[in-house]
């Protein structure tokens, strides 16, 4: 709870404690935070300027007992402070509060104490500061009274100030920004936080740890402790907010243990905790921990959400029926049950060995005056083998998880470093999403950017729930680099933290309900040969896992392991072409495929694939099976079996606007000879056309300037071009006579050697694929010989003409809208379609639906979510078109 005012203003309350009001004598002390040097701060002297006596608290950690304090009388306390680690100090030179006014601060109105501060900065364990207070009566009870200040306007920044000892106090005070304080100034100038009354602990203790909730770094320039007399009657407080809900106070106060039997099965330590120092464990017979709290409206707030932590650990895991969940109850005045709401459950089937948030949401009814938390143990048959771990219990306002938002979370790269404004890769795909969405290619995706730049996969790990969760997004983008693993100084040791945390990441978002989307590896112009083959080996595993990735190396890699002269900002970060570089290798149509419930793809077998068979004659041209990529192309790679025996085109690449081709062929030699958009060719040297398969690839850098052209896993060569491809065609009437084709794919981003060795072995390469079409003559694996199963909504066309490049302007006039949509399908078309049959296949060829267009629409009925093709006839013309169909 936050009580801020200044001199004349007293804020609204909201959840808390509440205590019956007093007025005794009050004894205070004040404690100056800084450093003493002269330059950056100073002590205060006492008495000060209105009489009072200052305890000045430096940044001192190696003394046991590091201040005792004096009240402002000057009188001793009895009461110590102990400063813990992780704050820094700072002050005159870097935006302290110089010249503070009496009448906005009064008493605090002194230059020596606002002028400088103790400060934390960082993620994870050092991102908080500690201050133990010890010698205290446990049968008085404190006030704490905050001021934190920094002047800047780079960014607004928020500091937390959390109180424990035998209650919790949590209040934040915004210290920092442009019109922050008064008269415009762009820090705190004129407002102090107050705490809740708090009790001390069974040690005699209150602990406040400093963190930030918003911007870079958390300050705290004086504090005022006050010490008010035990209560005059036995009237307990009242509270509006959960006591001791994540155990930190090592034992179960607060929480009312209902059933269990005769042996204990909840009890409190510290073998694992989600957050904090301990957690609650809930083993042996059934039972539930349940506290109440009074119920106090928030202006704007119907619903709430609560939400608790929950770990299956595997060494003693949930087994048979055993399951745990959350219940959010709300009570009248007469203890009435008002309304009930339950969460998911925790189960047997549960992933092990990772914290999974369990939500109960439930709308406030009329008359609420409780509120009741209930975390409910069920183990009916009675087996003592068998726990769950539960921590950090939250009440909060529900906001509705979004069902189109990516959340980006990582380091300086993803951040947007080195792009002009912090425009980077991310940025430019969030910009590509809302311009697909306003030409009605794709859904009303919005994104959120949570990158700290130096994060490695410990900081992310340690941050991932407060800064992901508290976003509401379905998706997350996870995007770390083993440069800052420390890949240059540890070596086997980064590498091994990198894959086990990154897997530990992917399943921890999974369990939580979250789609994960992750980045592999790039290099970085400090490396050398040792890191890049880390890179390399990281990417090859990535590209394998069962996680739809991005392949950021082969955008901008020089084939080093560095980035490509003229895209780099500085060694360790792209420049604004290096972002674009790497935008453009993330599938245009990713999050679309993701929302429409398209899987991964999983590669068939090639002995069980015998492809198509395209026959090319005078009289009968053989057929053009056509790509067109979804968006730009820059770097990228085409692979495809082939078998002939025969000499002519394998390949047509469309470069820039079509104005030019380049093409790849079977020459009279019998070798490949690729002949490009820009005049340039390599000339292969292994035969070909021996009616054996082959593989052939060619993988495109457009940042280094080279395409290199590959068979099976023989290097054929290499040519200096710069290629920007808009369509992809196989076959047509200048392919060989006869030609067996299967696995046709497309990347959006150039693969290296060691790629296209792992291709020719017959491995499945997911990172940045867009089409991987099996090519499936005997369709059994699609209906369609032509379904792509990559992430992405591309689809391949047959093309009965290698002149048509387009489809028919009778087919463009026809449109079906909303397209993504979830509800009623329309129809748009210069001629009736009225009564006409509309087939409706899915992403694998099969026919699920056949329906007419009625009154200018289509009724799909309760078709599910997922990618479909509407295939109608017009007159002679038979007409495909591609539906994308949300959830609702």
């Amino acid at each position: 709870m936050r009580k801020t005012y200044t001199l004349l203003v007293l804020a609204t309350l909201s959840l808390g404690a509440v205590h019956a009001q007093t007025a005794p004598a009050v004894r205070s002390m004040l404690l100056d935070f800084g450093p003493n040097d002269g330059t950056n701060g100073n002590i205060t002297p006492s008495p000060d300027g209105n009489g009072n006596y200052w305890n000045n608290i430096l940044n001192n950690t190696g003394v046991a007992d590091t201040f005792r304090l004096v009240d402002k009388q000057n009188a001793a306390t009895g009461i110590k402070v102990k400063v813990g680690a992780n704050f820094l100090t700072n002050g005159i030179a870097t935006g302290g509060l110089l010249a503070p006014s009496a009448a906005l601060l009064g008493e605090y109105a002194i230059a020596t104490a606002t002028q400088d501060y103790f400060f934390v900065q960082g993620t994870g364990s050092t991102a908080t500061g500690t201050l133990r207070f010890s010698g205290l009566d446990k049968t008085k009870r404190y006030v704490f009274q905050m001021f934190g200040s920094r002047q800047t306007t780079a960014e607004t920044r928020t500091s937390q100030y959390k109180f424990t000892g035998a209650n919790v106090s949590t209040i934040t005070q915004t210290t920092t920004g442009a019109n922050v304080g008064a008269n415009g100034y762009a820090g705190n100038n004129n407002t102090i936080t107050k705490s809740d009354t708090l009790m001390a602990d069974a040690a005699g203790g209150i602990t406040l740890e400093l963190s930030k909730t918003a911007g870079s770094y958390a300050y705290i320039n004086l504090l005022r402790l006050d010490i008010v007399p035990g209560r005059a009657s036995t009237t307990p407080p009242v509270y509006t907010s959960f006591q001791n809900p994540g155990f930190e106070l090592g034992n179960l106060t607060y929480w009312t243990t209902v059933g269990g039997g005769a042996t204990p099965g909840a009890s409190v330590g510290q073998a694992l905790r989600h957050t904090g120092s301990y957690a609650a464990k809930l083993t042996a017979a059934s039972l539930s921990l349940t506290q109440q709290i009074s119920y106090a409206a928030q202006t704007g707030v119907s619903t709430y959400r609560l939400n608790g932590w929950f770990y299956n650990a595997s060494a003693d895991a949930l087994r048979g029926a055993q399951a745990a969940h959350l219940e959010l109850l709300y009570y009248d005045a007469s203890s009435a049950l008002l309304g009930r709401f339950r969460s998911d459950s925790v189960t047997a089937a549960t992933t092990p060995d990772t914290w999974v948030r369990l939500s109960a949401v439930g709308a406030v009814p009329t008359g609420t005056a409780f509120v009741k938390a209930v975390t409910v143990w069920r183990n009916a048959a009675g087996t003592t083998a068998g726990s769950v771990y539960f921590d950090d219990l939250v009440l909060e306002p529900y906001v509705a998880t979004n069902p189109n938002k990516l959340t980006y979370i990582g380091s300086s790269v993803p951040y947007g470093t080195g792009a002009t404004g912090n425009h980077g890769y991310t940025s430019l795909y969030a910009d590509l999403l809302t311009a697909r969405n306003a030409a009605g290619l794709g859904g009303p995706w919005v994104t959120a950017n949570v990158c700290v730049p130096g994060n490695n996969t410990v900081d992310v790990t340690n941050r991932f729930d407060s800064d992901v969760f508290s976003q509401n997004g379905k998706y997350v983008f996870i995007a770390l680099s083993l440069g800052n693993e420390n890949i240059l100084g540890a070596g086997q040791a980064a590498f091994n933290q990198f894959r086990d945390n990154m897997v530990a990441l992917i399943k921890h978002a999974r369990a939580n309900g979250l789609v994960p989307i992750i980045s592999n590896n790039y290099g970085r112009n400090d490396f050398g040969a040792t890191e890049y083959s880390y890179v390399k080996q990281i990417n090859a595993l990535i590209a394998g896992w069962n996680v739809p990735s991005v392949n950021l190396l082969g955008a901008v890699d020089d084939l080093a392991g560095h980035y490509t002269t003229g895209y780099w900002y500085d060694a360790l970060h792209p420049n604004d072409l290096g972002h674009a570089e790497m935008a453009h290798a993330i599938v245009p149509s990713l999050l679309d495929a993701l929302a429409a419930g398209k899987a991964l793809p999983r590669r068939r077998p090639a002995a069980n694939n015998p492809g198509i068979v395209l026959r090319n004659t005078a009289t009968a041209p053989a057929p053009t099976v056509r790509l067109t990529p979804e968006d730009v192309v820059h770097p990228f790679t085409a692979a495809v079996r082939f078998r002939t025996t025969g000499t002519g085109r394998l390949l047509l690449l469309a470069d820039s606007a079509g104005l030019a081709s380049g093409t790849i062929a079977v020459a009279p030699s019998g070798k490949l000879l690729y002949t490009s958009a820009k005049g340039r060719s390599i000339a292969g040297t292994k035969t070909v056309n021996d009616n054996r398969w082959h593989k052939l690839v060619l993988t495109h850098y457009y940042a280094h300037g080279v395409t290199r052209l590959y068979v099976d896993s023989t290097f054929e060569g290499t040519a200096a071009e710069r290629l920007r491809p808009t369509r992809l065609d196989l076959g047509g009437n200048a392919a060989p006579a006869r030609t067996q084709l299967r696995e046709f794919m497309f990347y959006r981003a150039g693969l290296n050697d060691q790629e296209v060795q792992m291709m020719a072995a017959d491995s499945l390469l997911k990172s940045s694929l867009e089409i991987y079409a099996p090519l499936d003559g005997s369709r059994t694996v699609a209906p369609d010989s032509l379904a792509n199963l990559a992430q992405s909504l591309n689809t391949l066309s047959r093309v009965s003409s290698p002149l048509a490049a387009r489809e028919s302007a009778q087919a463009a006039a026809i449109s079906f809208y909303p397209n993504p949509g979830s509800g009623a399908v329309y129809v748009q078309s210069p001629r009736s379609l009225e009564g006409t049959a509309v087939q409706v296949r899915d992403a694998l060829g099969r026919l699920v639906l056949t329906t007419p267009v009625r009154q200018g629409r289509l009724d799909l009925g309760t078709l599910p979510a997922g990618v479909y093709l509407l295939q109608f006839q017009v007159g002679e013309e038979r007409i495909t078109k591609r539906l994308v169909r949300q959830a609702n």
